[in-house]
């Protein structure tokens, strides 16, 4: 088999991997959002012990580290790549909707975050803190609930309508917010 047989084959695997991404994303988002639910039970037996300690500081930079880049990712290169591929009149509705309906809840995500973080970094540094049991089981469920709608609507509508080219493109663009920015200037 020849180099340029393999190149399209490649190229398409490549492309099919950028859905997968998000939905890698979600895993780990579910799992640090069961990790946050169990949090002010712990926190209210035993104070701001160590494994609170890691649990909050784990969660904490995941939400900067993890989360914020995701919801980027999905507004600056996901839902444009819907919107091109998606055809003019209800599916090109329905997208929009979709993306409005999603855009909201990061926004609402977001400010319920800011709103936990101040005691989630200082649990996280050792130090005590009052973490809001309702506010955490109410961010909670909607982060669980935001990634189930994706899961269950979104993904499966982007690899049914997005274009080889848009695939391609949505997988570059993820491929290159992975590469450390001083390798960028050799690409």
């Amino acid at each position: 088999m020849s180099a340029a047989h393999d190149s399209p084959s490649l190229t398409a695997t490549f492309a099919d991997e950028a859905l997968k991404v998000f939905s890698t994303s979600h895993v780990g988002i579910i799992e640090k959002m069961e990790r946050l639910q169990a949090l002010p039970a712990q926190l209210a037996a035993r104070g701001p012990d160590e494994e609170v300690r890691r649990a909050a500081a784990s969660i904490h930079r995941f939400f900067h580290d993890a989360v914020l880049p995701h919801h980027d990712e999905e507004e600056r290169e996901l839902f444009p790549s819907l919107r091109h591929s998606a055809q003019k009149g209800d599916e090109a509705g329905l997208v929009a909707s979709i993306i409005h309906r999603l855009e909201h809840e990061h926004r609402e995500l977001e400010e319920m975050w800011d709103r936990l973080e101040p005691a989630m970094r200082r649990l996280g540094r050792g130090k005590p803190a009052e973490l809001d049991a309702a506010l955490v089981a109410k961010f909670t469920e909607a982060y669980l609930q935001h990634a189930r709608f994706e899961e269950a609507a979104v993904l499966p509508l982007a690899d049914r309508i997005l274009k080889s080219g848009d695939r391609s493109a949505l997988a570059l663009a993820l491929a290159m917010r992975r590469v450390p920015d001083r390798y960028h200037g050799y690409i």
